[in-house]
């Protein structure tokens, strides 16, 4: 793996650990229907973003699968109704609302970028190399979400706990 292939790769192990924490926050504020509701955009963001950048070309039948699935999803949204939860401020909701809708954009932004990355590699894309990427993209999540847990004080251990 080159230098190159690997701060790419770093990169977008950072914008998952983003996304990840995008998506449980958003997770943490909306119900589950209108969180699934919101996910099912990243279809749309996906293909835009392949369309940038990878130069993707769509077909017939993937135009259509994407307008049907599309439509699925605003055909539930209309049944979903004001599933708000409970004791939630309206602030609350709509930040969880921008979340999710920006971690659906985000991870539609992830996968052309991989594509991107293994076109740009200018070498043969071998198992190993997948491997490689693969660790590297996990090790930066994991450092993502360990800083997060750090700020967040979730490392302390509840003495009580430990000794049941």
């Amino acid at each position: 793996m080159t230098p190159k292939i690997f701060a790419a790769t770093a990169a977008i192990g950072l914008l998952t650990g983003l996304d990840n924490f995008l998506y449980a926050y958003g997770m943490a504020k909306l119900p589950v229907s209108t969180t699934s509701l919101l996910i099912a955009t990243q279809l749309a963001f996906t293909a835009g973003f392949a369309f940038l950048l990878v130069k993707q070309t769509f077909t017939a039948y993937s135009v259509n699968a994407m307008v049907l699935l599309t439509a699925g999803a605003g055909v539930l949204a209309f049944g979903a109704g004001s599933d708000r939860p409970a004791g939630e401020s309206s602030k609350e909701y709509i930040i969880g609302f921008v979340t999710t809708l920006l971690a659906a954009g985000l991870y539609g932004l992830i996968l052309p970028a991989i594509e991107l990355l293994y076109k740009l590699a200018n070498q043969a894309i071998t198992y190993t190399l997948v491997l490689e990427i693969q660790t590297v993209m996990s090790f930066f999540v994991t450092i993502f979400a360990t800083i997060g847990m750090i700020i967040n004080n979730d490392f302390q251990v509840n003495i009580l706990l430990i000794s049941i």
